[in-house]
């Protein structure tokens, strides 16, 4: 007969508490109060703090012993477990009071009974009691050879009894356990702190929220986005002397409630941070839909992590515990305590034990995981000479996640959606605006908390003012609208003046009392003041000495008269500069400060950059790089589409599908520039002829010459009829092309990496240059006037590219610099492909002659690498 094995012993232990839950229910038929029906208040109590979670362990352990796991033996200590009264006096322990009610199931009202949860309306707050004596605290028949401790540690007064603590951990034990610490209140003080962290810090696992961190001195960002918040907190977490000692421990969960969370763990000498969220929220916003609060949120977490440490204690699984807690959370918040549907006469409010125990059990993995980047990266010079260059600029998570074929997700997200094609990467959606842009979703968040906190501290004195910069069309005034309407929807009526068109100060004062008029109505005004940074009378940034007194004082005078706006939102809406930081950038200190320019910034409350549909302007001094303008311009374009053409989408498997021509595709993604920012969308779009049709086809484009009040025609039809080369036909042009450049290099008695080797030799990263060269032929030649077709006679090509070489030279170096640039290489004097430095990543007018002959000679070798694939050269007639 086998031997038994022996139980894995667990030690639950810790603060305790009694939750008394006061539901509020209708009694109609049984209970009459002066001849009427009347409420009445159900009491029900239930075992808290460590007492819950020792109860929670206990189920999963008999889960994992019905699946033929080891048993487990299951030690806590003698909270009460029996009927208790709902009275303070003589109580031995601490004792919470919540009042219960019933609230919506799903995200949209009205409320249903019979799918309605019981969740929190009210925290009535804890009553707190002296401990009279121990014999209850301890734990029954301890013992100091556990294998796992879990300690629920609320600031109640446990951290401060050594004499409470289990053996297992107590000074001289032998057994090094698995300490699972759940720690609220004061974080990584007391006595018990102090202890586990001196004696079992490599086997100390903590669980705690950011809502607990912010109580201690420490600065974490709330609801900006989940870049800053994760980084804020993996700094406080190493470099905070209040609370940097949890880096040292094996592991530290940090709970931002029903939206994520963040790992800390601790390897030999360094720490892995990562990220657990959902990109359609961020901290704050899930609940929103599911109102009311919740008790036990940690308590999942904690039983989540305790679950992994039971099924494999030599090498939990961490990570999934977090994911498994933070399902559970959100399943605990849904459902809400008792049985959802249950008469209310018959409520009877619990922790939902089998729920959670259950969720925990099923193993899934519905958040994104993303790997903090450490915000001193670039301070502390990486070690290895070969690890991979930094891209500078602000940590992204889209930047982590799609380095490389951007122009494929660009297309999957206009065809299916960038909640398909971006399914673990932040996404900042208010109203029908959707961004993924870290800087954008900072600034809406902002803003969307400006407005929120303006509206509920009720009529104010002045107006709440905003600045909103950036290009011509890049939707400045529909970004902020869908902000204001997500916070304070049906509040707000919009008015638009445009600065440039007023003649006097009399037609300022005559737009100062429609705002007056809309805010007496009842109705907050969001006045967009266009082009504020205009000249007037032959001062340039004229307008805002008249606006000082408005913004400051919330009045506005006429004659002699002082008029109060009200309450209003004033958003200044840039015309000449395309951010805040270029607003006053041509002029002088003097001449800003003489212009009222400081005063005006010192009354602005917040600001937003938008970025619109075009690559952003990097200045002279550097090349343009940002290649995230097409993941920008493609959810743009569907956001159009979806708005003005809905009838060229079809449902299927669960997707809105968009059914439109590859080509049309290619070029509303990859043309040069919407002269016109969004409006030059929206237009291209209008004049299609779309109307009855359910596919985007080529036909349906406008003539090239309407296409160019908005894009350039020849580019823009270029791109439609490109051909698109693959497989074998591509691979042995791409060949043709290295073999083009060695001679070329060879001729000029230059030695390159990749000019001594032949393409079969080359490293995956050069092919693929040479077949992007090869892909962009087709988009050069339409450029210049030409087009490629089959040859049909063994006529030698006429004079290609003749005028057209430099043109179609320098439209070759950009394209490549923009490859490289996207791969993560930097300028330098000498190239290195070690370190991915190259001397060719300069603009054409930098560029040295040697590296503009080396594009010539790709240029004019384009007749001959066509040839191999049997293609010939012609000018172009349409």
């Amino acid at each position: 007969m086998p031997k038994p094995k022996k139980p894995t012993t667990v030690v639950v232990t810790g603060d305790f508490t009694a939750n008394w839950y006061l539901a509020k229910v209708r009694q109609s038929d049984s209970v009459v109060v002066g001849g009427r029906a009347d409420k009445v208040t159900r009491a029900c109590w239930q075992r808290g703090s460590s007492a819950l979670l020792a109860d929670i362990i206990e189920t999963i352990a008999a889960e994992l012993q019905q699946g033929g796991h080891a048993p487990f033996s299951i030690l806590q200590t003698a909270a009460p477990r029996g009927q208790l009264e709902a009275s303070t006096s003589g109580a031995r322990f601490d004792q919470s009071y919540t009042i219960w009610s019933l609230f919506k199931y799903g995200e949209k009202p009205p409320l249903d009974k019979e799918k309605a949860a019981w969740r929190i309306k009210e925290f009535l707050g804890l009553d707190r009691v002296a401990n009279t004596g121990p014999e209850w605290q301890k734990v029954i028949d301890d013992t100091a050879d556990a294998n796992l401790v879990i300690l629920d540690d609320g600031d109640q007064g446990f951290r401060d009894r050594p004499e409470l603590w289990p053996l297992a951990i107590k000074t001289g034990a032998t057994n090094r356990p698995w300490i699972l610490l759940r720690i609220s209140g004061t974080v990584a003080q007391g006595p018990l702190w102090d202890h586990l962290h001196g004696e079992f810090a490599d086997r100390l696992i903590v669980v705690t929220s950011a809502d607990d961190l912010r109580l201690t001195e420490v600065q974490i960002s709330r609801e900006l986005s989940w870049e800053r918040t994760s980084q804020d907190l993996f700094w406080e977490l190493v470099h905070n002397p209040r609370i940097n000692a949890l880096s040292s421990c094996a592991h530290v969960i940090v709970l931002f409630g029903e939206a994520g969370a963040v790992l800390l763990s601790r390897e030999k000498n360094s720490s892995t941070c990562l990220l657990y969220f959902d990109p359609k929220v961020i901290e704050g916003m899930w609940e929103q839909n599911y109102p009311g609060g919740m008790i036990g949120y940690t308590t999942c977490l904690t039983a989540g992590i305790s679950r992994q440490l039971m099924m494999s204690p030599a090498s939990p699984d961490i990570g999934q515990g977090v994911q498994s807690g933070l399902t559970a959370l959100r399943a605990l918040h849904m459902e809400g305590y008792g049985e959802r549907g249950a008469s209310t006469s018959e409520v009877q409010l619990r922790f939902p034990i089998g729920l959670i125990a259950s969720t925990l059990a099923k193993g899934e993995k519905p958040f994104a995981v993303a790997e903090v980047q450490d915000p001193l990266r670039f301070i502390k010079q990486p070690e290895n000479g070969s690890e991979k260059p930094l891209t500078e600029g602000v940590w992204t998570i889209l930047q982590d996640r799609y380095k490389e074929n951007l122009e494929r997700v660009a297309e999957q997200i206009v065809l299916e959606g960038p909640e398909v094609s971006l399914p673990d990467v932040p996404l900042g959606q208010f109203g029908n605006l959707l961004t993924v842009d870290r800087d954008e979703i900072e600034s809406f968040r902002c803003l969307r908390s400006l407005v929120s906190e303006y509206h509920r501290l009720g009529q104010q004195k002045r107006p709440l003012s905003i600045a909103v910069f950036g290009s011509p069309g890049s939707g400045k005034s529909f970004g902020i609208i869908e902000v204001t309407n997500s916070v304070l929807p049906g509040q707000v009526e919009i008015r638009a003046f445009n600065l440039s068109q007023f003649n006097s100060t009399e037609d300022l004062l005559a737009a100062f009392h429609q705002v007056r008029d809309i805010a007496l109505g009842g109705k907050i005004p969001l006045v967009f003041w266009d082009e504020f940074d205009t000249t007037f009378e032959e001062m340039p940034l004229g307008w805002l000495r008249h606006f000082l007194v408005p913004m400051q004082d919330g009045r506005f005078q006429e004659g002699q008269i002082n008029h109060p706006l009200g309450r209003c939102i004033f958003v200044f809406a840039g015309g000449t500069c395309g951010s805040m930081a270029s607003f006053g950038g041509g002029f002088n200190q003097d001449a800003f400060r003489a212009a009222k320019g400081p005063d005006f910034v010192s009354r602005l409350k917040g600001y937003v950059n938008i970025l619109g549909p075009n690559p952003v302007d990097c200045g002279e001094d550097k090349p343009t790089h940002d290649p995230y303008y097409l993941i920008r311009r493609a959810i743009l374009l569907r956001q159009i589409m979806k708005r003005n053409a809905p009838q060229l989408f079809e449902r299927s498997n669960g997707k809105d599908q968009l059914n439109i021509d590859r080509g049309v595709l290619r070029a509303l993604l990859h043309t040069r520039e919407y002269r016109h920012g969004v409006r030059s969308i929206e237009s291209i779009i209008a004049m299609s002829q779309l109307a009855g049709k359910s596919v985007f086809a080529r036909s349906s484009l406008p003539a090239e010459s309407q296409l160019d009040l908005h894009v350039d025609g020849l580019d823009f039809l270029a791109l439609v009829r490109q051909i698109e080369l693959d497989g074998a036909v591509l691979e042995n042009l791409a060949e043709a092309a290295h073999e083009i450049y060695r001679k070329g290099v060879t001729g000029r008695h230059q030695k390159t990496d990749t000019a001594v080797l032949a393409y079969a030799d080359l490293p995956e990263e050069s092919k693929e240059q040479n077949r992007r060269n090869i892909r962009d032929i087709p988009l050069k030649l339409a450029r210049a006037g030409y087009a490629m077709i089959p040859a049909r006679s063994n006529e030698r090509p006429f004079n290609f590219p003749g005028v057209a070489l430099e043109m179609l030279s320098q439209a070759e170096h950009e394209r490549w610099m923009r490859a490289k640039l996207a791969d993560g290489w930097i300028h330098a004097a000498e190239s290195s492909r070690e370190k991915k430095e190259n001397r060719g990543l300069l603009p054409w007018d930098q560029l040295p002659e040697d590296e503009k002959e080396k594009e010539r000679d790709m240029v004019r070798g384009i007749p001959v690498i066509l040839a191999r694939a049997g293609y010939a050269i012609v000018k172009s007639h349409g």
